[in-house]
This record gives structure tokens, C-alpha cells and sequence, in this order.
């Protein structure tokens, strides 16, 4: 694949991906992974010599970054979540609702 294609796909593969984390959707997550790394480790191949496109790739980058932290926060927000019930044993059951 042409890398400003591969680029092309992976900047939408990251907006999904960061709608998927903001809907806490696990397995739309799951599912964008494999197509995403299989794109990102074939970029390093195509893009020396096409330093016009030095520009998008710090974007992506940049991209995968920002998602990265928003995984690592929904992450510790479950874990915090967890830890919350787990605390609190033999009190009823509670409705939870991650969404503000």
C-alpha cells in the first residue's frame, strides 16, 4: 500500500478508535489493533526517501499518542471503579454509569 494511503487509513482507524475509547467500547478497540500495527510497522519501510510526508507521520504519531493516554485513563477509571466495589462488600448492587 502507497505510504499516503496506509496514512490515510490509519489517521481514520484512530478516530475511530478514539470514538471507541470515549464509548468505552473494549471490542471495537480490540478489533482496530490488528489493522492499525499491521499498518504503523509497515510505514518505516515506505516512508524514507518521502520526507513530504514527515509532516503526517509526526501527526500520526502524535495520533497514537493522544489514544494511548486515553487508553491508559479509561483503563485506571475502571480500575479505580473496581477497586470502588470491591471495597465494599455485601452492599446491594449498584447501577454505575461511566458516561458524564
Amino acid at each position: 500500500m502507497p505510504p499516503e494511503q496506509a496514512l490515510d487509513r490509519i489517521e481514520r482507524l484512530l478516530d475511530e478508535e478514539r470514538d471507541a475509547l470515549r464509548r468505552l467500547d473494549g471490542a471495537r478497540v480490540e478489533a482496530l489493533t490488528d489493522e492499525k500495527a499491521t499498518l504503523v510497522r509497515g510505514l518505516p519501510e515506505s516512508l524514507p526517501g518521502r520526507p513530504d510526508l514527515a509532516p503526517r507521520a509526526r501527526a500520526v504519531a502524535a495520533g497514537l499518542r493522544r489514544n494511548a493516554v486515553l487508553l491508559a485513563h479509561a483503563r485506571d477509571c475502571l480500575r479505580d471503579v473496581l477497586a470502588a466495589v470491591q471495597e465494599a462488600p455485601g452492599r446491594a448492587a449498584v447501577h454505575l454509569s461511566l458516561h458524564g
